[in-house]
């Protein structure tokens, strides 16, 4: 038997850089009716919510595929996997800008491009794991979600511009060919692994398990993050959806709404990338997340009263800073204490959690309002759960894998 090898190929950085093209498009398509909520209910002459629902149907979509999506990743890799919903995400992407404005139309090939979801947010340690060296990996994994930030600030801040400027149309067709264009490039580009494993410690999890359901549910360091990120995605989840609504009744326009969902990604994107690089130098993943939660209360409480602008703008970004920046963390810390399971099975179940509550906030928060139509209660109620995350993070303990 040869003697054990590893070794890091630079193919890597343009792997990981075609594969967050693909999650931008992805996200902009998701969040593309955030900051145009009430002039997109005129232009498909329907209600808010049925406007709403055109984001909230990505949540309602991924809790179903994202276990099909898993067993496609594990069975056939990761180029295979993520390369399905590239091309998912393209094709109908493209095509929803050809519908006009027929409502029902729209619906279904948004429903269409929410079933590639999956496909890209479960295969995130994946890609790390495969390709990266332990000293890299949750820094890799903090870029492939900084690209789903900044695909959700580009197309809240984009979106309300190009309305404006142009019409829905040029909207969604600049949204839909780029997205067709990065399906066709992942396809071209993309490979599962390298000829040699970046590192031993990939060499010696080869045979690890094909599932591992029963192990994760049987971890209660699985179940505090399970917790976490179901207070955690389902807050932002819902600030995202309803980010128009929130700010409108404080006297903010549809373009400073798209302003402060892109400082919030912002916020997001910095922190996440500080954490992630602090997450591989330190080895100490535990202290990062209480201190990303404990940045996201103090934020929650601050914008729930903010009255100004630049209150709205600066809690946002420290809101953006704090919930944001515990995910790549919180995903390869997951990793970590869940091995040998693979990671699209913690990574998969995560998110999963996280729809589950993007879906109950937005619905049960939508009449959680003042009679004034300020969200107040609503944000008061997720500074309360924010909390009570910060205050279960403390049973988190540090792990160190070799």
């Amino acid at each position: 038997m040869n003697e054990e090898k590893s070794q890091v190929y630079g193919y890597r950085w343009i792997l990981l850089f075609i594969f967050m093209l693909g999650n931008l498009s992805l996200q902009i398509l998701w969040i593309s009716y955030a900051t145009v909520t009430l002039d997109a209910a005129a232009y498909y002459n329907v209600n808010e919510f049925e406007i709403l629902f055109l984001s909230t149907i990505f949540m309602i979509t991924y809790i179903p595929v994202s276990f099909i999506a898993t067993w496609f990743i594990n069975k056939f890799g990761f180029r295979m996997g993520v390369g399905l919903g590239a091309i998912i995400n393209g094709v109908f992407g493209f095509s929803r800008a050809l519908a006009g404005p027929n409502y029902l139309l729209v619906l279904f090939l948004t429903i269409m491009i929410s079933v590639s979801q999956p496909f890209f947010l479960n295969s995130v340690s994946l890609l790390s794991a495969n390709w990266f060296p332990e000293s890299e990996r949750t820094k890799a994994t903090g870029l492939s979600i900084i690209s789903q930030f900044l695909g959700i600030a580009i197309g809240m801040v984009l979106t309300p511009i190009l309305v404006v400027i142009y019409s829905f149309e040029v909207m969604l067709f600049i949204y839909g060919l780029y997205s067709l264009i990065i399906g066709i490039l992942f396809i071209i580009l993309a490979r599962d692994r390298p000829p040699t494993p970046p590192s031993i410690k990939v060499l010696k999890e080869d045979d690890k398990l094909k599932g591992g359901l029963k192990m994760l549910f049987s971890n209660k360091q699985f179940w505090i993050l399970m917790i976490v990120f179901f207070v955690g995605l389902g807050a932002f989840n819902m600030v995202t959806t309803y980010i128009e609504l929130i700010v409108v009744p404080r006297g903010l326009t549809s373009i400073e709404a798209g302003n402060l969902g892109g400082i919030l990604l912002l916020g997001g994107i910095i922190g996440a990338q500080l954490m992630s690089i602090l997450a591989d130098k330190l080895r100490k993943k535990a202290i990062l997340i209480k201190i990303s939660l404990v940045i996201t209360v103090a934020s929650f409480f601050l914008i729930s009263f903010a009255n100004t602008t630049i209150m709205l703008y600066v809690s946002g970004l420290l809101l953006g800073f704090g919930l944001l920046s515990v995910g790549p963390v919180l995903i390869e810390y997951a990793v970590d204490i869940t091995a040998p399971v693979p990671e699209a099975s913690s990574n998969g179940v995560l998110m999963v959690i996280g729809s589950i509550s993007g879906i109950i906030f937005i619905v049960a928060f939508e009449k959680l309002t003042t009679p004034s139509g300020d969200y107040l209660p609503a944000l008061i109620v997720l500074s309360i759960l924010s909390l009570v995350a910060f205050l279960l993070s403390f049973f988190l303990k540090e792990t160190k894998r070799e």
